[in-house]
């Protein structure tokens, strides 16, 4: 087996990956996505690098998923903020909705805040 290793024996059912080449057999338990171990047995699967992916994280490795909206975003504009991708009109102010791409903001509670909310609504006075 490609991912655990043992032998398969004979009789056993195995699966077949045509995109991995004719020298790899998995046990039907072991044909698992490599960054969520999601069992592809009768599912779409991909393979990247050696590797078995699911769609969702074959797909994470080829372009970022927005903080926001957890979609793809295929956009060559966007923004890093907190660590985390976002679509540059889904990184708002978490008070007014404004865009802050771009702009300087500060965080409260782990929450991104204009500098005009945060004086209005957070700071000491």
């Amino acid at each position: 087996c490609y991912h655990c290793k043992l032998n398969m024996k004979e009789g056993d059912p195995a699966v077949y990956a045509e995109r991995a080449g004719y020298d790899k057999l998995w046990h039907p338990g072991c044909f698992i996505c490599c960054t969520c171990g999601e069992l592809l047995v009768d599912m779409i699967y991909f393979w990247k690098n050696g590797n078995l992916y699911c769609g969702r994280h074959y797909c994470d490795s080829e372009r970022p998923r927005c903080a926001g909206c957890d979609e793809l975003i295929f956009s060559n504009e966007y923004t890093l903020a907190e660590g985390q991708n976002w679509h540059l009109k889904h990184f708002c102010c978490f008070d007014c909705d404004c865009v802050l791409a771009g702009i300087t903001y500060i965080t409260v509670n782990d929450k991104p805040v204009c500098k005009s909310c945060y004086m209005k609504n957070h700071a000491v006075v």
